[in-house]
């Protein structure tokens, strides 16, 4: 998991000496590598033991070990426009989505008395179209937010029995993140969908689904084309993931 969903996670039981941190340290990513706690902290503003319960919430044991993290995160090779990179990013997806433990995610979806899911954009529509069919196949119904206007008029009819996906590339639309803010505030189940960077709208859910960054291509006729073919594997594994995970529930039932 890269520092960004680590604290995309944790973010909301931040303190404020904890955005201090991670506000230097996301904008210094290099100097901190081999940063002292004692320098870290005078550069924060905050005390050595804000600096290593920061380090704590992300789940490390120390400062150290956070600093280690960060330097091989460092190391990542740097994308490239090329198929291998491109390749590489849909294994990326595959790898992670075979981690994720979903159970929790799958018991909120499935206890929820509807599902909803939001998104603008025509790429946020082809992810949403796609989610819905494949979740129709294994009985369970999305309905399919509007946008503009009409997606804020949608919101006072969902409560805290409800569950509702968010899509969003960048995490950062402001009309997702003010309809995230309005529905955590209804209690409703939130999960997100966006690139694996840290953003606002992670930062406002329950449960998060990431997928690599790519590169930009430029086309024949000059135009910037990104893959999102990693959104689509990401679905396709979800989905399978949930079978999985109905099929443990049945045989657990059957055997106890």
């Amino acid at each position: 998991m890269s520092l960004e969903a680590l604290v995309n996670q944790n973010y909301k039981h931040f303190s404020e000496s904890d955005r201090a941190v991670w506000t230097y340290l996301s904008a210094h990513r290099k100097e901190c590598e081999d940063m002292a706690i004692k320098k870290m902290a005078d550069r924060c503003c905050v005390s050595r033991s804000a600096v290593m319960r920061f380090a704590q919430r992300l789940g490390f044991k120390g400062f150290a070990e956070l600093k280690l993290y960060l330097k091989m995160d460092g190391q990542k090779a740097p994308a490239h426009n090329d198929l291998t990179h491109i390749c590489k990013l849909y294994q990326n997806v595959m790898n992670s989505m075979c981690e994720k433990n979903c159970d929790p995610m799958f018991q909120a979806f499935d206890a929820a008395k509807e599902r909803y899911i939001f998104g603008e954009g025509m790429v946020q529509a082809s992810i949403k179209k796609e989610f819905k069919r494949i979740f129709m196949s294994g009985g369970r119904m999305l309905y399919d937010a509007p946008s503009g206007q009409e997606m804020y008029n949608l919101v006072p009819m969902i409560g805290s029995s409800d569950f509702c996906i968010l899509v969003s590339v960048s995490g950062e639309n402001k009309k997702l993140v003010d309809i995230a803010r309005k529905l955590h505030i209804a209690g409703a189940a939130l999960m997100s969908i966006t690139k694996n960077r840290e953003n606002t709208l992670a930062h406002l859910c329950d449960f998060n689904l990431y997928v690599d960054e790519s590169n930009y291509f430029e086309t024949p006729i000059h135009w910037q084309y990104e893959s999102t073919t990693s959104y689509f594997i990401l679905i396709d594994i979800l989905f399978f993931k949930y079978l999985d995970y109905h099929q443990r529930k049945e045989t657990s039932h059957e055997t106890g």
